[in-house]
């Protein structure tokens, strides 16, 4: 029975030895053991090194996966922390996280794996949330140290040293207003011993696709053609995906393979043929594209340098047929593309020499890729080719010189301070050399309180997609026309442009993170970025009478005029540009808190050790079978738990404290020292420990938060505000400055000037709520000419997104009495819960026709209800 209790325990979050090392009366102390020289303690392996606790201890000691570098963590989650926020998968996690993980440069995250690089994202995207011990979010500068640029944070996700389970989850998405449906599936396989890790994932998702006559898009004048039960808001797609991984030790190296395969496609409606607008059929555009992935990653270490070599291969082949409207000609437009792109990157870390205050260490990376991109069109019978070869040589080098460190009495009253440098050269077949310079400094003056400068100065060339992918023509597309004041509906060109330029861009930015409590898990980080970018790539803009003047060739209007006398817009194209220069500067701040609250549970247990309350164990005598229970690997629970070769595996009975001495029975006094850790032993006396289920980290490969100062429940806020202070275009020269922050548009509604992104969530019991709110300020945007300006007014959104999840595993009351809910997770989640829409009204209160709200967010509110079951 106690195998079955300790089972059910690291299920629920609890630290076995919390309530089997403890007895409701204050025992008789026993007699000090006689010592026993031959008594020694047993070796350990890398095996006793647990999952990570839920209450991060501060010090000077690294934890286990963590990155290179003396730079802490923005923000660090532990077990019950990553179980609060309700999510199957690392990908789900990571949308969780964006707003701590968005960087003022732009950038996405660099994700890391134990503390070291991967091939892509997909190599850990389907990993179930469980099987995380720990993340850790970095700043920048960390991205230097693993060979990227600094404009991206980093997230590094440390996963469990065992654990095995099969994730099956489904569930449905509806809008509240009808008209699309989204049902998925998914299943997965994931076995975690150690070093060696096997993953496989298969999914698939469906859309039906949202007509304009289910919507409250208003009707045509009279006498017109209705064309909206022949045009989609939303495509009809589907999307499968089949994916594995296999990582294994060879010799003193680690090798990962994955591999990737997904089918996607999507079917839409664009309306009638405005040539024929009397037939009965619609001009539909279809996608399909088939993408490939392979990769590997290899780590290793020689001597005190760690190396890492990834390797990938990609290939994508999509196609897209679009009707054009004349009678027989059902798919006049066609686009063809074939991508096929391989890489290698080489990744060394180690220290040069020695200085009073530290170690210089540098990181260095050497790769080259090679890609090709075919594509052909075919339009009206012009048929159109390209093919677009591109070889790339790279290095990048970074150096970390310690100037002050307190702890070593060098230039104490400094603090800790380092400064860093770096350079990477980018030798690009068709655009030459491209250079990448920065440097930066890395100071705490106190303890909690870290500042970090950069400066890096980045040229950067297109990519092969917005050089030469293949040129579509999309009919009856709406925009506003800015010059004239009105929506007309014309075709538009969408493709590569092979006459783009590389870009340059200077980015400076200064942060400060503070931790001002050791014993309250909050943190408040302050970030400022500002650059400045010349021959910006950029997608092509709004149709205002500015773009219009610098783009005149872009723009195709009617010889005939309108009644108002104005000359409706046929056709743009949409193809990307460079612009002259762009300026921006922004503050972000905010705020991360977390507090553990307490289970049903945990507050048994405390009153069942002080004497105050019964032994909870009576109740959940229905747990007796659970290590019986057969498990989907084959065996039983209890064997799945042991891990191999006997070695304790997802969470077994911890051993005694003390060395050599058995386990209490069930009630029994526990022997002297037994305080629910080991000191001395694996916990190395840490306070809050478990014995072999240490720091609330769910035991070695358990599931979820663990020891007594961690599992339970938790109370999660943030809250971050981004301040744009400036956001300029310059289109090319001579031509006036857009300021989008005042009037000015290259998309849709100019730049707002402030964001703000706030999360609040809690947990306890198995029960869960999250609430994610996003709000931006409104805008106004002038177009047209100076005689004839055109002014549209975009009103402020505020969005709520609320998930609810029920998580029985966590209440060992229910699964004693129904087992099969071991694993299980339901979730009602409601995306825009107030159905909140942007309203864009011009100068006299009227909303254009492509600004309507249901153009601009098509589903409004949605609810999805999923369930999703491990089976272990």
């Amino acid at each position: 029975m106690r195998r079955s209790f300790s089972l059910a325990l690291l299920l629920s979050g609890i630290a076995p030895t919390a309530l089997h090392a403890q007895t409701a009366p204050a025992p008789t102390p026993a007699p000090a053991p006689t010592p026993t020289p031959s008594a020694a303690p047993p070796p350990q392996d890398d095996s006793s090194v647990s999952d990570e606790p839920d209450i991060i201890i501060t010090g000077t000691v690294k934890l286990p996966g963590s990155v290179i570098g003396d730079i802490p963590p923005e923000v660090q989650l532990g077990p019950a922390d990553i179980r609060s926020y309700g999510v199957s998968s690392v990908s789900d996690l990571l949308t969780e996280l964006a707003p701590q993980t968005q960087s003022g440069g732009g950038g996405p995250p660099v994700i890391l794996l134990n503390g070291k690089r991967i091939s892509s994202f997909a190599e850990i995207r389907d990993l179930p949330a469980e099987a995380i011990a720990r993340v850790d979010i970095l700043p920048e500068e960390v991205a230097l140290k693993y060979g990227y640029h600094a404009d991206q944070k980093v997230v590094n996700f440390v996963l469990r040293r065992r654990f095995r389970a099969l994730t099956a989850e489904a569930g449905i998405k509806a809008a509240t207003e009808g008209g699309s449906v989204t049902p998925g599936g998914a299943l997965d396989i994931l076995n975690i011993n150690r070093d060696s890790r096997f993953t496989t994932h298969i999914g698939y998702t469906q859309t039906s696709a949202l007509l304009e006559s289910e919507r409250d898009i208003d009707p045509p004048a009279a006498g017109m053609v209705d064309q909206r039960p022949f045009r989609t808001l939303t495509p009809f797609s589907r999307t499968f995906n089949l994916g594995s991984v296999l990582a294994k030790p060879i010799g003193k190296a680690s090798t990962t393979l994955n591999g990737t395969f997904a089918y996607t496609e999507s079917d839409g409606l664009q309306g009638l043929p405005l040539t024929n607008p009397g037939a009965l059929y619609a001009l539909g555009q279809r996608n399909t594209a088939l993408t490939y992935h392979l990769g590997s990653t290899t780590n290793g270490q020689i001597g005190t340098w760690q190396w890492s070599l990834t390797g990938n291969y990609d290939r994508v082949d999509s196609q897209t047929f679009t009707d054009a409207g004349a009678v027989g000609v059902p798919a006049a437009n066609r686009g063809f593309s074939t991508s096929n792109t391989g890489g290698v990157d080489a990744l060394f870390n180690g220290t040069l020499f020695k200085m009073p205050a530290g170690d210089v260490v540098t990181s260095v990376r050497l790769g080259g890729s090679l890609s090709r991109l075919d594509s052909r069109s075919s339009r009206f019978g012009v048929n159109q080719s390209g093919s677009i070869t591109r070889n790339v040589g790279n290095g990048q080098i970074n150096i970390d010189v310690p100037i002050a460190k307190k702890s070593k009495d060098v230039l104490a009253f400094l603090g800790d301070l380092s400064i860093n440098g770096n350079f990477a050269l980018d030798q690009v077949s068709d655009f030459g050399t491209l250079k990448t310079i920065g440097y930066g400094a890395n100071w705490s003056p106190f303890t909690g309180v870290r500042l970090i400068a950069s400066v890096t100065h980045q040229d950067d060339a297109p990519s092969a997609t917005q050089l030469g992918a293949p040129v579509i023509d999309t009919p009856n597309v709406r925009i506003f026309d800015y010059t004239t004041g009105k929506t007309d509906t014309v075709t538009s060109r969408q493709g590569g442009n092979p006459f783009l330029l590389a870009d340059s861009k200077h980015t400076f930015r200064l942060g400060l993170t503070l931790k001002p409590f050791t014993k309250t898990d909050l943190t408040f980080t302050a970030n400022y970025n500002q650059s400045s970018t010349r021959n910006a790539i950029a997608s092509f803009p709004a149709a205002t009478a500015q773009i219009e003047a610098a783009f005149p060739g872009r723009f195709t209007r009617s010889t005939i005029a309108d009644p108002d006398g104005t000359f409706p817009l046929t056709m743009i194209d949409a193809r990307p540009v460079n612009f002259a220069r762009t300026e921006q500067s922004q503050l972000r701040w905010g705020i991360n808190f977390s507090k553990p609250i307490k289970s049903k549970l945990q507050k048994q247990i405390e009153a069942f050790r002080a004497g105050t309350g019964p032994d909870p164990r009576p109740a959940l005598a229905g747990l007796r079978s659970l290590a019986n229970q057969p498990s989907v690997f084959g065996g039983t629970l209890a064997q799945g738990f042991r891990g191999q070769g006997g070695q304790r595996g997802q969470g077994t009975a911890p051993t005694s404290p003390a060395a050599g001495t058995p386990p209490p029975a069930d009630g029994a006094p526990p022997p002297a020292n037994a305080t629910g850790g080991a000191p001395g032993g694996p916990d190395g006396g840490r306070p809050g420990g478990g014995g072999g289920f240490r720091g609330g980290g769910g035991g070695r490969g358990g599931f979820g938060g663990g020891g007594p100062g961690g599992g339970g429940g938790r109370l999660q806020f943030a809250l971050y505000h981004t301040w744009h202070f400036t956001d300029r275009v310059e289109i090319a020269p001579g031509v006036p400055v857009i300021d989008l922050l005042n009037g000015g548009a290259i998309g849709s509604g100019g730049q707002s000037r402030h964001e703000i992104e706030a999360q609040a969530g809690y947990t306890n019991n198995g029960i869960g709520a999250r609430l994610s709110v996003n709000w931006q300020s409104g805008t106004r945007v002038i177009g047209g000419t100076a005689l004839a300006p055109t002014t549209l007014n975009f009103s402020s959104l505020a969005t709520a997104n609320l998930r609810l999840f029920f998580d029985p595993t966590t209440r060992l009351d229910l699964i004693a009495k129904h087992k099969w809910l071991i694993g299980t997770r339901f979730v009602v989640s409601v995306d825009n819960l107030f159905d909140s829409r942007q309203r864009v009204r011009d100068a006299t209160g009227i909303t254009p026709v492509s600004y309507q709200p249901d153009y601009l967010d098509p589903l409004g509110r949605t609810v999805r209800v999923g369930i999703r079951k491990l089976f272990f």
